[in-house]
């Protein structure tokens, strides 16, 4: 389970004029919480705090303010423990060029306290799915970056983490495989993980998020099922919904 509770972030950035410190609030007293079992969709555009949230979650950045709990560990005082149990798959796609997909699940296996072979035995299934057990042994430097995308998805999955944040999965891969992406998050869900998802692809949301949070400006808007966010904001799209909050429509 996921749950933040009043979370705030801040940043010091030298002003563009006038290259003076100046203190930007990235998040503003976010509260929501994702359980097991349950797809959670945190959209929002850019700049507006949705990656920083992500970070804060994975504990990869601390809140300034507020408590972030992962599988009923604190962020803050146990980020170890909390990494163990979760994966965090970015729209950062860095794998090493030099070796094959056999050798980073093995190495990224023993990274996460999984024995070589059982890593190696997890990630190769998982490449099987989306159409790429032929290339165990090529090295990465030629892959397409769909290829990579993929193998960076079995390489986050290796350690059987309760806990899975997806940002943009679906980047960079085609129709089938995106597919076999949105099936693989449905089979997690199905297994009692706890599952949250950040992208643009807002279709995919509705189909397959069971509640939404949309983050405009730091602060959390929404944080309901696609279906009662749209009922509640009287359209027909979560895109519209988009919309009217840039627009400063709150329903």
């Amino acid at each position: 389970m996921i749950e933040l509770r009043n979370v705030h972030k801040a940043f010091t950035v030298k002003d563009k004029k006038n290259r003076k410190p100046k203190r930007i609030e990235a998040v503003r007293g976010i509260s929501f919480s994702v359980k097991p079992g349950e797809i959670y969709g945190l959209l929002g555009p850019n700049g507006a705090g949705k990656s920083t949230t992500l970070r804060m979650i994975a504990s990869l950045m601390l809140p300034d303010q507020g408590s972030i709990q992962v599988c009923g560990m604190d962020t803050k005082a146990e980020p170890e423990g909390v990494r163990g149990k979760l994966a965090f798959l970015s729209t950062d796609m860095s794998v090493y060029d030099r070796f094959t997909p056999r050798e980073i699940l093995r190495l990224f296996g023993e990274f996460q306290g999984v024995e070589p072979l059982t890593a190696e035995r997890r990630g190769l299934h998982l490449m099987d799915r989306f159409g790429m057990g032929d290339f165990a042994d090529v090295k990465v430097d030629g892959f397409s970056s769909g290829q990579k995308q993929k193998l960076s998805i079995a390489r986050a999955l290796l350690h059987d983490p309760k806990v899975v944040i997806f940002d943009e999965p679906t980047t960079g891969l085609d129709v089938l495989t995106a597919k076999t992406v949105l099936d693989l998050l449905r089979i997690m869900r199905d297994e009692g993980r706890t599952v949250i998802v950040s992208t643009h692809v807002m279709p995919m949301v509705e189909k397959i998020c069971d509640r939404v949070g949309i983050i405009f400006d730091g602060q959390l808007h929404g944080d309901a099922p696609p279906r009662e966010l749209l009922q509640r904001f009287n359209v027909g799209t979560l895109d519209e919904v988009f919309f009217q909050l840039a627009n400063g429509k709150e329903a």
